[in-house]
């Protein structure tokens, strides 16, 4: 990048940042898969375990509703919701990956609060499972395949998040970003 006065001459993007840049869309990748992981799953067995739960709770009345009915809604609403959810996944981990990939700054903290909520998110689902484990509550069948996204998306968060804040992509940002300011004002500070 140069402005149009020539003082300044064009700043390479960092190694450190193209991998960033290299893992969002990774990651963009990885949204994919786990919402397609929606649709190719077997729903009997998490349906009936559902049922089970529905029926365990002792407000469960089923002269109000029919758990095997509410259960045959939900589902789908599910799937639904899980398809919406990976597509705006899958449209921040673009605009994430465009964005910082330009040198923005603005891109780099907000991918990082982006996955400061995904690494909360993680360790929530963690949680949540290790407690049912613990005290002998069923948990939703998952694949072999959700596991290990389960257990790499975290680890990939956090490889983007130091490759954003090392040293060579900190200077990057601030190059990139001064002489933004230069070609907007016009004025050449150093």
């Amino acid at each position: 990048m140069s402005d149009p006065y020539g003082y300044s001459q064009p700043v390479e993007r960092p190694k450190t940042l193209t991998y960033a840049v290299y893992g969002m869309w990774l990651g963009g990748l990885l949204s994919i898969v786990s919402t397609a992981l929606l649709f190719t799953m077997d729903t009997t067995e998490m349906k009936s375990l559902m049922v089970t739960e529905m029926e365990k709770q002792p407000t469960y009345d089923p002269s109000v509703f029919d758990a095997r009915e509410m259960v045959d809604v939900m589902v789908p609403i599910i799937q639904i919701g899980g398809a919406v959810f990976g597509a705006i996944a899958l449209g921040l981990w673009i605009w994430m990956a465009v964005m910082n990939g330009k040198g923005r700054n603005w891109a780099r903290i907000t991918a990082t609060v982006f996955g400061a909520l995904s690494l909360a998110g993680s360790l929530s689902s963690v949680g949540n499972l290790a407690g049912n484990a613990a005290l002998g509550g069923a948990s939703m069948p998952m694949s072999p395949l959700s596991v290990a996204l389960a257990v790499i998306d975290p680890l990939l968060v956090i490889a983007i998040l130091v490759l954003l804040w090392v040293r060579p992509s900190s200077a990057y940002f601030s190059a990139v970003g001064a002489a933004r300011k230069r070609q907007r004002t016009g004025y050449y500070a150093g």
